[in-house]
Protein backbone atom coordinates (compact mmCIF):
# COMPACT_ATOMS: atom_id res chain seq x y z
CA UNK A 1 0.00 0.00 0.00
CA UNK A 2 3.06 2.39 0.93
CA UNK A 3 4.80 1.94 -2.32
CA UNK A 4 1.42 2.53 -4.07
CA UNK A 5 1.09 5.61 -2.33
CA UNK A 6 4.60 6.98 -3.35
CA UNK A 7 4.33 6.10 -6.50
CA UNK A 8 0.54 8.02 -7.13
CA UNK A 9 2.15 11.38 -5.24
CA UNK A 10 5.47 10.65 -7.48
CA UNK A 11 2.88 11.30 -10.48
CA UNK A 12 1.28 13.73 -8.93
CA UNK A 13 4.29 15.60 -8.36
CA UNK A 14 5.70 14.97 -11.90
CA UNK A 15 2.34 16.28 -13.56
CA UNK A 16 2.49 19.25 -11.73
CA UNK A 17 6.04 19.96 -12.55
CA UNK A 18 5.39 19.77 -16.05
CA UNK A 19 1.85 21.57 -16.26
CA UNK A 20 4.46 24.46 -15.00
CA UNK A 21 7.26 24.45 -17.94
CA UNK A 22 7.89 28.04 -17.43
CA UNK A 23 8.68 28.06 -13.16
CA UNK A 24 6.57 31.14 -12.88
CA UNK A 25 4.87 31.90 -9.71
CA UNK A 26 1.74 29.94 -8.75
CA UNK A 27 0.58 29.21 -5.40
CA UNK A 28 -1.68 26.53 -5.85
CA UNK A 29 1.07 24.09 -8.23
CA UNK A 30 3.87 25.32 -5.68
CA UNK A 31 1.58 23.79 -3.01
CA UNK A 32 0.51 20.94 -4.36
CA UNK A 33 4.73 19.83 -5.66
CA UNK A 34 5.49 20.17 -1.92
CA UNK A 35 2.76 18.39 -0.78
CA UNK A 36 3.32 15.34 -3.51
CA UNK A 37 7.09 15.42 -3.21
CA UNK A 38 6.88 14.94 1.15
CA UNK A 39 4.17 12.36 0.62
CA UNK A 40 6.42 10.56 -1.94
CA UNK A 41 9.55 10.88 0.48
CA UNK A 42 7.29 9.67 3.69
CA UNK A 43 5.22 6.80 2.02
CA UNK A 44 8.67 5.29 -0.27
CA UNK A 45 10.67 5.55 3.41
CA UNK A 46 7.75 3.60 4.80
CA UNK A 47 8.13 1.07 2.18
CA UNK A 48 11.58 0.62 2.59
CA UNK A 49 11.33 0.10 5.75
CA UNK A 50 8.71 -2.47 6.14
CA UNK A 51 10.10 -4.43 2.80
CA UNK A 52 13.84 -4.41 4.69
CA UNK A 53 11.85 -5.84 7.50
CA UNK A 54 9.94 -8.57 5.98
CA UNK A 55 12.56 -9.70 3.58
CA UNK A 56 13.61 -13.41 4.22
CA UNK A 57 17.52 -13.86 4.71
CA UNK A 58 18.99 -14.78 1.52
CA UNK A 59 21.63 -17.35 1.81
CA UNK A 60 25.11 -17.10 0.48
CA UNK A 61 26.42 -19.92 -1.32
CA UNK A 62 28.32 -22.34 1.65
CA UNK A 63 27.39 -19.67 4.35
CA UNK A 64 25.84 -20.48 7.77
CA UNK A 65 24.39 -17.69 8.46
CA UNK A 66 20.80 -18.35 6.33
CA UNK A 67 18.92 -18.89 9.71
CA UNK A 68 20.47 -16.47 12.17
CA UNK A 69 17.92 -14.50 13.49
CA UNK A 70 19.74 -11.11 13.85
CA UNK A 71 22.95 -9.37 14.30
CA UNK A 72 24.55 -9.56 17.87
CA UNK A 73 24.30 -6.49 19.91
CA UNK A 74 28.04 -5.54 19.05
CA UNK A 75 27.44 -6.04 15.20
CA UNK A 76 24.32 -4.19 14.49
CA UNK A 77 24.95 -1.38 11.90
CA UNK A 78 22.99 2.13 11.48
CA UNK A 79 20.29 0.80 9.83
CA UNK A 80 19.51 -1.78 12.58
CA UNK A 81 19.40 1.05 14.85
CA UNK A 82 17.27 3.53 12.27
CA UNK A 83 14.85 0.29 12.32
CA UNK A 84 14.82 0.01 15.97
CA UNK A 85 13.24 3.58 16.47
CA UNK A 86 10.42 3.24 13.59
CA UNK A 87 9.49 -0.46 14.23
CA UNK A 88 6.95 -2.00 16.62
CA UNK A 89 9.64 -2.39 18.99
CA UNK A 90 10.58 1.40 19.41
CA UNK A 91 12.90 2.55 22.31
CA UNK A 92 13.80 -1.16 22.93
CA UNK A 93 17.18 -1.60 22.53
CA UNK A 94 18.79 -5.18 22.18
CA UNK A 95 20.82 -6.21 25.24
CA UNK A 96 23.87 -8.66 25.50
CA UNK A 97 21.57 -10.47 27.73
CA UNK A 98 19.10 -11.01 25.08
CA UNK A 99 21.74 -12.40 22.79
CA UNK A 100 22.64 -15.18 25.59
CA UNK A 101 19.11 -16.02 26.12
CA UNK A 102 18.33 -15.58 22.72
CA UNK A 103 21.77 -18.60 22.17
CA UNK A 104 20.70 -20.84 25.35
CA UNK A 105 16.87 -20.31 23.94
CA UNK A 106 18.39 -22.23 20.67
CA UNK A 107 18.38 -19.35 18.78
CA UNK A 108 21.48 -18.04 17.10
CA UNK A 109 22.90 -14.54 16.69
CA UNK A 110 25.59 -13.03 14.27
CA UNK A 111 29.01 -11.80 15.38
CA UNK A 112 30.49 -9.87 13.20
CA UNK A 113 34.52 -9.53 13.76
CA UNK A 114 38.07 -9.56 12.03
CA UNK A 115 40.29 -12.68 12.01
CA UNK A 116 43.54 -11.73 12.65
CA UNK A 117 45.98 -13.30 9.71
CA UNK A 118 49.11 -12.27 7.73
CA UNK A 119 46.17 -10.10 5.98
CA UNK A 120 43.17 -9.00 8.53
CA UNK A 121 40.12 -10.78 7.28
CA UNK A 122 36.54 -9.13 8.37
CA UNK A 123 34.15 -12.33 9.17
CA UNK A 124 30.81 -13.06 9.86
CA UNK A 125 30.03 -16.38 12.53
CA UNK A 126 26.92 -17.13 13.01
CA UNK A 127 26.85 -17.46 16.71
CA UNK A 128 24.68 -20.45 19.29
CA UNK A 129 24.52 -24.15 19.98
CA UNK A 130 23.39 -25.42 17.06
CA UNK A 131 24.79 -27.56 13.98
CA UNK A 132 24.79 -24.49 11.77
CA UNK A 133 26.40 -22.31 14.34
CA UNK A 134 29.12 -25.36 15.20
CA UNK A 135 29.90 -25.40 11.10
CA UNK A 136 30.43 -21.55 11.25
CA UNK A 137 32.93 -21.32 14.00
CA UNK A 138 34.78 -24.50 12.55
CA UNK A 139 34.44 -22.35 8.90
CA UNK A 140 36.81 -19.36 10.68
CA UNK A 141 38.48 -21.04 13.69
CA UNK A 142 39.02 -24.47 12.53
CA UNK A 143 37.90 -27.87 14.10
CA UNK A 144 36.47 -27.97 17.14
CA UNK A 145 37.37 -27.94 20.22
CA UNK A 146 38.44 -24.27 20.54
CA UNK A 147 39.90 -23.18 23.34
CA UNK A 148 40.32 -18.97 24.50
CA UNK A 149 43.86 -18.61 26.17
CA UNK A 150 43.60 -14.78 26.88
CA UNK A 151 42.71 -11.47 25.59
CA UNK A 152 43.92 -8.75 24.49
CA UNK A 153 43.21 -5.05 22.47
CA UNK A 154 43.41 -5.58 18.83
CA UNK A 155 46.98 -4.92 17.52
CA UNK A 156 46.51 -4.20 14.21
CA UNK A 157 43.76 -3.80 10.97
CA UNK A 158 41.84 -0.85 9.63
CA UNK A 159 38.54 -0.92 11.68
CA UNK A 160 37.24 0.49 15.17
CA UNK A 161 39.81 -1.07 17.76
CA UNK A 162 38.75 0.48 20.39
CA UNK A 163 35.07 -0.96 20.46
CA UNK A 164 36.65 -4.74 19.89
CA UNK A 165 38.98 -7.28 21.78
CA UNK A 166 41.08 -9.89 20.24
CA UNK A 167 40.54 -13.00 21.08
CA UNK A 168 43.88 -15.81 21.41
CA UNK A 169 43.25 -19.47 21.07
CA UNK A 170 43.42 -22.81 19.51
CA UNK A 171 41.42 -26.02 18.09
CA UNK A 172 42.52 -28.70 16.23
CA UNK A 173 43.01 -27.07 13.49
CA UNK A 174 45.66 -24.41 15.01
CA UNK A 175 45.95 -21.12 16.94
CA UNK A 176 43.36 -18.46 15.81
CA UNK A 177 43.15 -14.82 16.80
CA UNK A 178 39.70 -12.94 15.92
CA UNK A 179 38.83 -9.86 17.14
CA UNK A 180 35.26 -9.33 18.01
CA UNK A 181 33.41 -6.24 19.29
CA UNK A 182 34.26 -6.07 23.15
CA UNK A 183 30.27 -6.22 24.13
CA UNK A 184 30.14 -10.13 22.44
CA UNK A 185 33.42 -11.65 24.31
CA UNK A 186 31.28 -13.00 26.63
CA UNK A 187 28.64 -14.40 24.30
CA UNK A 188 31.63 -16.11 21.85
CA UNK A 189 33.26 -17.21 25.17
CA UNK A 190 30.19 -19.43 26.60
CA UNK A 191 29.11 -20.72 22.91
CA UNK A 192 32.92 -21.89 22.73
CA UNK A 193 33.12 -23.09 26.44
CA UNK A 194 30.13 -25.29 25.13
CA UNK A 195 31.51 -26.50 21.92
CA UNK A 196 34.76 -27.94 24.29
CA UNK A 197 31.88 -29.88 26.58
CA UNK A 198 30.79 -32.10 23.40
Amino acid sequence: MSLMIALVAAIIWMVSTYANPSNSWDPVNFVLRIAAGAVTIAAGAEWLVQSVREAPAKPRRGSHLASAVRRSVGSRTVLDHLLDHLGPAAGRRPSPAQDLATVTGGGAVVVVGYLMERKVRRVSLRVGLDEASAASLESVLGAAPHRVFGTQPPTRGLFDRSAYTQLEGASRSGAWSIAVPTVDVDLLRYVLGRGEDR
